[in-house]
């Protein structure tokens, strides 16, 4: 009954509903998917042209003029023009529950597709791009105050993000990933004086924003609902991280509910969130603790991916070197159940979970790995 190859990319391309952020998201890892993300609805003008640039066999493919590899059927693409800003990036699918004969039997499958595209095509494209028009000094004097305006909101963004460094989530709720690439494409001397000017605003939008996300924390980080799931998350995440008890409306139906699966857990990326089903539906409050522990562990992957950038992240090389059953939902199991120092994943005569029970030695990779990326692990 447990899914275990499901790949999170290829559902997503597969999904006509998988919004424009997300589907740039996939592209940047996934060159193997770039046929279908090509043919999906969603694929804005933008992302065809970088996937072209980027990627000459599927380039080749498209010159010679053969079909697109066969997918699933989905509605015509937006007319040429049409408005493709990206919507919310959630995770899609979640934690799911399975409803059985004579009872209520819970197996979580974590369905998480966390979107986030960081940057990607965030400013002017460098290729193709029309060099700096410096023949005036007025043109060179405000292409040197872009580049200072940029150097000073660099300095006070990475003094902000110094105060949360030790956060497992503060790569994604400074948007780490995309300003990075802002910085190395802010040095291109190709850029035109607008594009400097552009990338020096994204700069002070980034660190605004941090400014605030920071002081918002401040006042998030009181267990409000005085619930079990909200406490974790509010010692978790020191306020960065929001919870709601939505997730029959945010997570998704699950793709086997036919089988009698609903979907008790997901997260979000935009907002900062982890959504889950009523408390009440959860089971007691074991269960509860590793259902929450489960989603927050993705955010922490996502997170220690955006800090490694084009690197793999810590997770990913664990899982690729066949931990945890090679599956990054096991793996996201093994850390509630390392954080819990549990050895079931049945509560209450209910299953959660992928089935797998992690060994002494992979708790302690996993405790390895929280202590690198700042995620709570108790001692």
């Amino acid at each position: 009954m447990v899914d275990r190859g499901y790949d999170i990319d290829l559902a997503g391309v597969q999904n006509p509903s998988t919004a424009p952020a997300q589907l740039a998201e996939i592209a940047a890892r996934r060159g193997d998917l770039h046929p279908l993300v090509l043919a999906h609805p969603a694929c804005y003008p933008q992302l065809r042209e970088w996937i072209l640039q980027v990627n000459p066999s599927v380039r080749a493919a498209m010159s010679a003029g053969p079909a697109m590899p066969p997918g699933p059927a989905m509605p015509p693409a937006a007319a040429p023009g049409a408005a493709m800003a990206p919507g919310p990036r959630r995770g899609r699918g979640g934690l799911c529950a399975l409803l059985g004969c004579g009872g209520l039997a819970l197996l979580g499958v974590i369905i998480v597709a966390i979107v986030f595209v960081g940057g990607l095509l965030t400013g002017p494209s460098t290729q193709d791009r029309p060099t700096s028009d410096r023949s005036t000094s007025e043109g060179t004097t405000a292409r040197d105050d872009s580049l200072a305006a940029f150097e000073a909101e660099r300095t006070r963004y990475y003094e902000l993000y110094a105060q949360i460094e030790s956060n497992p989530v503060a790569p994604l709720v400074a948007d780490l990933l995309a300003f990075r690439r802002w910085e190395s494409s802010i040095a291109d001397p190709s850029l035109t004086d607008a594009s400097v000017a552009q990338y020096a605003a994204d700069a002070r939008g980034a660190r605004e924003q941090l400014e605030q996300r920071i002081a918002d924390a401040a006042t998030r980080r009181t267990n409000a609902s005085g619930s079990v799931t909200e406490a974790i998350v509010d010692e978790s995440g020191q306020g960065f991280i929001d919870i709601a008890w939505d997730a029959s409306a945010e997570c998704g139906t699950s793709r086997r509910a036919d089988e009698g699966r609903i979907t008790i857990g997901c997260v979000s990326e935009e907002p900062l969130a982890v959504h889950l089903a009523p408390e009440d539906q959860l089971g007691g409050d074991t269960a509860r603790r590793v259902v929450a522990l489960h989603e927050l562990s993705h955010l922490y992957t996502r997170a220690d991916s955006d800090a490694k950038g084009a690197a793999l992240s810590a997770s990913t090389v664990l899982v690729e070197q066949g931990h945890f059953q090679g599956n990054s939902e096991v793996f996201a199991d093994c850390y509630a159940l390392t954080y819990l120092d549990l050895w079931t994943l049945t509560f209450d005569g209910r299953e959660y979970g992928y089935g797998y029970i992690c060994t002494p030695e992979e708790r302690q990779l996993m405790r390895t790995w929280a202590a690198e990326v700042h995620a709570p692990m108790p001692q």
